[in-house]
């Protein structure tokens, strides 16, 4: 399986959500660094980079250097995923992830309503995406539970699959084995990622809803089933089914700046290596 690393490994860096540094990174320093760890492909979060600027450059250096890209977004209906899927067919990308928004701690009631209106926007949308040959990739973004992605994947669609975020699963107290046994040979791509106790860093605020709550952390280092979870991936969608990591180093409030960026750098370069010496990929 080929690596890919998620931009949002690096979104300490980047200073795109709730931590700005002294000096935030762009898309190419994400670029060059994912480069020198020596993973095959990029996975760039829809608030990294400017489709408008930096689609034509994304594309010639993925050219250059032999790098596939999945791109993101946000949004299900037609009109948020246009550009994006145009921009996804300019760099060459199969695949475009996006996920609804919201949040799963409004209730299953509010979930289902959710999902029930992505359906009717994302059936309009998968003939956009046929055109453009790029899959519609949604993420269980701890905005909607398992039962409400199956409902979404009623639309019989090769153009419509699944980001498997295997901590997100976690996070809203669901199985990411069985997430995976029911999706199956719908997953699109992925975000590989570890969970740890809530409680491991009291500085930190942690992800999901209460009773499941997680914090996520360097891939070998929490409590997920990584091999499982790989093993599963292979056999549902072959060797050549391309595997994202995304890192998502917790926001010490404690940490000097210089200490919070390095340890992320940190993060990520471990999880490499766990993939490939211990999940035997990449």
């Amino acid at each position: 399986m080929k690596l890919a690393i998620d931009s949002f490994s690096y979104h300490l860096h980047f200073g795109k959500h709730w931590f700005v540094p002294a000096q935030p990174r762009d898309l190419r320093w994400y670029a060059e660094t994912c480069r020198q760890l020596g993973v095959t492909g990029l996975h760039i979060d829809p608030l990294h980079i400017d489709l408008a600027r930096e689609v034509d450059w994304l594309a010639e250096y993925a050219r250059r250097y032999g790098l596939f890209v999945e791109l993101g977004v946000i949004g299900t209906s037609p009109e948020a995923l246009a550009a994006p899927l145009a921009a996804a067919e300019r760099v060459g990308a199969k695949v475009l992830r996006t996920f609804i928004g919201g949040s799963c701690a409004e209730g299953r009631a509010a979930t289902a309503a959710r999902a029930a209106q992505a359906r009717k926007e994302l059936a309009r949308s998968v003939a956009l995406a046929e055109q453009h040959g790029v899959v519609i990739a949604l993420e269980n973004h701890m905005d909607v539970f398992l039962e409400d992605l199956r409902e979404i994947l009623k639309i019989d669609s090769p153009f419509l699959g699944i980001c498997y975020d295997s901590g997100n699963f976690a996070a809203v107290g669901e199985d990411p084995l069985q997430a995976l046994a029911a999706l199956g040979e719908r997953v699109a791509c992925t975000h590989l990622k570890d969970t740890c106790p809530a409680g491991r860093y009291a500085d930190a605020p942690a992800y999901g809803l209460p009773g499941a709550a997680v914090h996520f952390c360097a891939l070998g280092e929490g409590t997920l089933p990584l091999r499982q979870i790989v093993q599963m991936l292979q056999q549902a969608k072959g060797e050549d089914m391309p595997l994202t990591l995304e890192i998502c180093t917790p926001f010490r409030r404690t940490l000097p700046e210089s200490e919070l960026l390095s340890w992320e750098v940190e993060n990520v370069a471990r999880s490499v290596r766990y993939a490939r010496e211990v999940l035997g990929t990449g």
